[in-house]
């Protein structure tokens, strides 16, 4: 009989613009400081695009480290699958664009737009083309340019977000103790309203009730998502505890969303999980939606804080409301 195919994780790539804002910068044309930011977000600088940077170009950067990783040629790629709520264009989507740039064969390119939870579910139907074999090897990426989305008047708001893209490369294997498994997807389409990010074609006035005159920016309430978001990433670490146990597996980092520190120490308070194995290092970038987990997960993987063997848990919520999760065993 033969064995079922897994997706694994083979290389692991991201990029961020070379340009710094920290908080200081906003102190000139707000009433707000450094401190306020830091105490309220845990944000202490987060990276914008330059007038060159897009989504497509930011991810075909993470691409290029991902597959560098991976020991994968871009003609190899079966499939890419572009998470973004920032594309280029409408038409065409984000992945063609990376397609085009990598130089690849003409396999299937497609963006999907999920938020913030975006890159998960980005890799669960990466996943489902290798375990079904329709596709060997899988580029997946998360970019976002959300500076140009940005509301600067707006404290509440233009002070959580930055710009850049990760990717991963996933192959297929018939190993099982290795590969992404427990896959979760949610959305609740009757809480839209609490995030939205307008476009060209955007309705006036939009869906919703927070429909006001000014449609050209990105809109969050921020109490409600907090919430939203503290309860959503603490069920979704539960599960994942529950998962392992009943699995034999010891879960060995958790690699969050980056939203806002004080949403993390909320949804793990009382968990009994080591605070050393949560990813976070939106100190340095802030919340780049569909990018920040492949950023942060890239970021451990280089920095040696886990290995292969070791099962991670990606988690991820944001706009649609839409939350997700994913186990994997590198």
């Amino acid at each position: 009989m033969e064995r079922p195919i897994n997706a694994t994780i083979r290389g692991t790539g991201s990029y961020v613009p070379p340009r710094i804002v920290p908080n200081d910068e906003f102190t000139q044309s707000l009433d707000t400081s450094d401190e306020w930011i830091r105490t309220r977000t845990g944000i202490r600088e987060r990276r914008h695009a330059g007038p060159g940077d897009t989504a497509a170009t930011m991810g075909t950067l993470a691409a290029r480290e991902a597959l560098s990783a991976a020991g994968v040629a871009p003609g190899e790629i079966d499939l890419i699958v572009c998470a973004t709520v920032t594309p280029d264009l409408m038409c065409p989507s984000t992945a063609c664009l990376i397609q085009s740039y990598l130089d690849c064969r003409t396999v299937p390119a497609f963006d999907i737009s999920a938020a913030c939870s975006g890159f998960v579910y980005a890799l669960s139907v990466a996943e489902q083309y290798i375990r079904t074999g329709s596709a060997k090897t899988v580029l997946v990426v998360g970019a976002e340019v959300l500076s140009r989305v940005t509301d600067f008047s707006d404290r509440n708001t233009c002070i959580l977000f930055g710009d850049g893209a990760g990717a991963v490369v996933l192959g297929a294997s018939t190993d099982p103790a290795r590969g992404l498994f427990n896959i979760r997807l949610f959305a609740d389409g009757s809480r839209q309203e609490l995030i939205q990010v307008p476009s060209l074609v955007t309705p006036n006035p939009p869906p919703g009730s927070m429909a006001l005159p000014n449609l050209r920016y990105l809109r969050m309430n921020g109490r409600e998502v907090f919430k939203f978001a503290v309860t959503q990433l603490r069920a979704q670490v539960e599960l994942a505890l529950a998962d392992c146990k009943r699995l034999g597996k010891e879960l060995s980092l958790i690699v969050p969303h980056q939203v806002n520190v004080r949403v993390i120490d909320a949804a793990l308070e009382d968990l009994d999980f080591p605070a050393e194995k949560v990813v976070v290092n939106l100190d340095k970038y802030g919340n780049t939606s569909a990018a920040s987990v492949p950023i942060a997960l890239d970021e451990a993987v280089r920095a040696g804080r886990c290995k292969p063997g070791d099962t991670l848990l990606l988690v991820a919520f944001g706009g649609g409301l839409t939350w997700s999760s994913a186990l994997v065993t590198l």
